[in-house]
């Protein structure tokens, strides 16, 4: 497939990301994009051979894809520059994490398991099979759509029991959901220190937990999402200990709070305009 007809703008983002990989490669990436851009129905490879014409040289593109698999953390540093210029001039930088299921069978697939079903359907089916991706994606505004997320790095998430499945010369290791997305605003946060004032990490309530607060706090980013399922509001613990009294002070108060009356009460809230 010839790329002279593409548009300039896209021919420099295709060149800048296969200058990271092999040259006898890069053309081949460049090639393979054109096809994920005019695919259509699933979005598998066999899809993106068949928009970009790949035929008879397919084992050659499977061979580019494992080539980018290889390089994901210097891609996607290819994919911020790519989106930068997308975000308009401002002080916060605003990210969204989220975990995504996709269904995916056969002998080949590997690092599939059995996951939880974040969206049932008419079949209201409560687990499914396939894999799971923990993806990092800067939000942006656009003049017409709103809120877009432009996405930049997906990390492959594996279950424990699911381990013995893989080869052990991949030396894959078990790393949770949470773990995952914390490695991930640790990767980002060099490459944008010094072009923003404040970071924002836009999670759901799955994220709210200590594994990735406290990493993420670590990091500079301010954390955004809902409260756990589970949460429980309690009072403040004393600050001083009762004569005779051994061991460490309580964690927590002995009152607890009812968040739904909390979220009721009229006075405390301030009201703003969103757009889902």
């Amino acid at each position: 497939m010839s790329l002279s007809h593409l548009p300039p703008w896209l021919s420099r983002v295709f060149e800048r990301f296969a200058a990271y990989l092999d040259c006898r490669t890069a053309l081949r990436l460049q090639v393979l994009l054109v096809g994920i851009l005019l695919a259509s129905g699933r979005r598998t490879a066999t899809s993106w051979f068949r928009a970009a014409g790949i035929g008879k040289e397919f084992r050659l593109a499977y061979q580019t894809i494992y080539a980018v698999g290889r390089r994901t953390d210097q891609l996607a540093v290819a994919a911020w520059m790519t989106v930068r210029p997308c975000l308009t001039p401002c002080r916060r930088l605003r990210v969204a994490i989220d975990d995504t299921p996709t269904q995916r069978y056969g002998p080949c697939v590997e690092g599939a398991g059995r996951h939880h079903n974040p969206t049932p359907g008419p079949a209201d089916a409560a687990f499914v099979y396939g894999q799971v991706w923990v993806s990092l994606a800067a939000l942006a505004q656009h003049p017409r759509w709103g809120t877009i997320a432009l996405p930049l790095l997906a990390s492959l998430y594996v279950r424990q029991k699911n381990l013995p499945k893989i080869p052990k010369e991949y030396g894959w290791t078990f790393r949770t959901k949470l773990e995952l997305a914390a490695a991930q605003l640790h990767w980002l946060k060099p490459w944008v220190a010094d072009q923003f004032e404040e970071f924002w990490a836009v999670v759901d309530g799955g994220f709210a937990k200590k594994p990735f607060l406290q990493p993420a706090r670590a990091a500079g980013f301010i954390v955004v999402g809902r409260l756990r399922q589970d949460a429980a509001l309690w009072s403040l613990p004393p600050t001083s200990r009762r004569p005779g009294q051994r061991g460490p002070l309580p964690t927590y108060g002995k009152q607890r709070f009812d968040l739904a009356k909390r979220a009721g009460h009229s006075r405390g809230w301030e009201q703003v305009d969103c757009v889902q």
